[in-house]
């Protein structure tokens, strides 16, 4: 996904999968040590953020995994405070509740590269009805006399 930073994919893809906040620094950075993890707080906090309130991705409590089923949508300030606290990123063995991440109803607009519609949005124009020297003539022409191109 050249069109996002790295951390935005792993954001993306965690979101996908329905992972709890913690497992997206255990992801990023490749390790059980959960000291390690607390350095990236800050900067997945402000992707997290950033990206709920686009409709990118959606932050949820729910009694488990996946936190969204069952779960209810955190936005706003309480979300901005969930996110600063540095406890709603620990791991817990056996949490009264999970905080996890779920994609958002806007998610195709960094789903998609750049420049490429969406599924089932605008369809790109028609072919010019001659062809121009760097196109193969239709299948049908193959066989006309005086037609020595080939699609191969």
């Amino acid at each position: 996904m050249y069109w996002i930073t790295e951390e935005e994919e792993y954001v993306y893809v965690n979101s996908r999968e329905g992972s709890p906040l913690w497992s997206l620094l255990a992801d990023w950075s490749d390790s059980e040590d959960e000291e390690e993890w607390k350095r990236h707080v800050p900067l997945f906090a402000g992707i997290v953020s950033r990206w709920c309130r686009k409709g990118y991705i959606d932050v949820f409590e729910g009694p488990e995994m996946p936190a969204w089923w069952g779960g209810r949508r955190i936005s706003g300030a309480e979300l901005d405070r969930l996110l600063a606290d540095p406890a709603a990123w620990e791991y817990r063995e056996s949490p009264e509740s999970v905080i996890g991440l779920a994609l958002g109803e806007n998610v195709r607009e960094i789903a998609t590269p750049p420049g490429e519609p969406p599924a089932g949005g605008p369809v790109a124009p028609a072919p010019p009805a001659t062809p121009s020297v760097h196109q193969a003539p239709a299948a049908a022409d193959w066989g006309r006399p005086g037609n020595d191109q080939h699609p191969w």
